[in-house]
């Protein structure tokens, strides 16, 4: 059994979209000839937790957890003061901010951006390092493999890699986005190329994030691999029966989990509103169900006259109630009106829409999430401005309705390949190839 050091800034008990990969593949990868001790950050008051998805985790997997500091503690200190001023002040809708306002905003943009190198995670790299070398010296790890975002991982590895010569995978979750700045994004590039050349494998998780990693850095070939994101089968078979759904019955019930990111929605909720105008008895049997963040776009609409009454927000669920609450759907909402997002990236919660075997509606631009869908036959994808067809398709959800399936996707060998017991063994074969390769 070969052993592994995971760093991992996200990890269980922390509720983020980030846990679920890591925890899902290390669950698995001692199946495959690896073990693996993990190093984190510590608890910290505020967090969003769910203590169940500590559960996912073998208890032979040692779970380490380091110092932090938070390099953003200063905002709300400043904020606070900055606004006893009289600055600062929130604003009403269509009303312009003042020139101090506009100049404080700047000024904080500006100092976020000397701080955060290379984000706001900075202050976990000393102390993450030092635990790390603590445990090398502690035992012989074969391999070094990092995730991310946040890039505090990849540079925590980094370093390891210069003191201690340790062979290193170096995953990315999301695409390696470049700042706005032209002076940070020099440093964000000259960052990205030496991670990228320093480590002896990397692993992206789409086709499209490989050929940009490809284009913007100097990678040799057959040095990226691409693993996608997935599920864990054992959290639909675990579920399946117990049948204690949070949604009440009666109702067409479309739902979305996760993050609302500011403007993803597309004209998604200007579609529904129009057609509830055109169709007003439709208003007493639908539900648009928010799991999670929503952006200030749905907040207005849920308190709207048009749709309020129809968009619930219900907050974060646990995780497996997130589940039975997706399979007690009766349409899945997918929001990716990004073009670069959707070009280079699929949102993790994609793979358990697919196995949790409703339809789904993804409103995005061309990219990953279309051909997942479209090649899985698991819903309707639409240009996120095309109004008539949104449309067009929620009449079809509403008017014919659809009878659900006994919670298995339409096409179950195509989404069975993104277990994550299957995903691991693909990981597995990426260190046994950079472990037994010789320099």
């Amino acid at each position: 059994m070969r052993r592994l050091l995971t760093i991992a800034f996200d990890f269980p008990p922390r509720r983020t979209s980030g846990v679920y990969r890591p925890t899902g593949l290390i669950k698995y990868l001692s199946s495959h000839g690896w073990m693996a001790t993990v190093l984190t950050v510590r608890r910290r008051k505020g967090d969003l937790e769910d203590a169940t998805l500590l559960e996912r985790i073998p208890a032979q997997v040692r779970v380490v957890r380091s110092g932090y500091f938070k390099v953003t503690g200063w905002e709300d200190l400043t904020a606070r003061a900055v606004r006893r001023t009289g600055a600062l002040r929130p604003q009403a809708e269509g009303t312009r901010a003042s020139a101090l306002d506009r100049v404080l905003r700047r000024l904080g943009d500006f100092v976020r951006s000397c701080l955060y190198f290379p984000d706001k995670t900075i202050g976990w790299v000393p102390f993450g390092l030092l635990r790390a070398i603590q445990l090398c010296n502690e035992h012989h790890f074969d391999a070094v493999y990092t995730t991310s975002p946040p890039r505090s991982a990849p540079v925590i590895g980094l370093l390891l890699k210069l003191l201690a010569g340790i062979r290193w995978v170096a995953e990315f979750r999301d695409p390696w986005y470049l700042s706005p700045r032209p002076w940070r994004r020099k440093f964000d590039r000259w960052l990205g190329s030496v991670v990228c050349r320093r480590a002896d494998s990397l692993i992206v998780v789409t086709n499209e994030q490989a050929d940009e990693i490809k284009r913007s850095f100097p990678v040799a070939d057959g040095k990226v691999t691409v693993i996608d994101n997935g599920f864990d089968e054992d959290d639909f078979t675990s579920n399946q029966a117990s049948g204690s759904f949070p949604l009440p019955s009666g109702f067409f019930h479309l739902s979305h989990f996760g993050t609302i990111y500011s403007g993803f929605s597309g004209s998604f909720f200007p579609a529904l509103a129009q057609l509830l105008r055109d169709r007003p008895d439709w208003r007493e049997r639908l539900r648009v169900n928010i799991f999670g963040f929503p952006d200030e776009t749905v907040r207005r609409y849920s308190e709207s006259s048009e749709l309020n009454g129809v968009i619930h927000l219900h907050g974060f669920l646990k995780h497996s109630a997130a589940l039975e609450a997706m399979r007690a759907s009766d349409c899945l909402l997918l929001f990716l009106a990004n073009p670069e997002m959707a070009r280079l990236a699929v949102s993790g919660k994609t793979y358990e829409y697919l196995r949790a075997g409703r339809p789904i509606l993804a409103v995005a631009y061309e990219g990953g999430v279309k051909r997942l869908i479209e090649e899985g036959q698991a819903g309707w994808v639409v240009h996120p401005e095309d109004t008539q067809t949104m449309k067009q398709v929620l009449q079809i959800l509403l008017g014919e309705g659809q009878e659900k399936q006994n919670y298995q996707p339409i096409r179950p060998d195509f989404v069975a390949q993104f277990r994550y017991d299957r995903l691991a063994g693909s990981l597995a074969s990426v260190l046994d190839k950079v472990v037994s390769h010789v320099h």
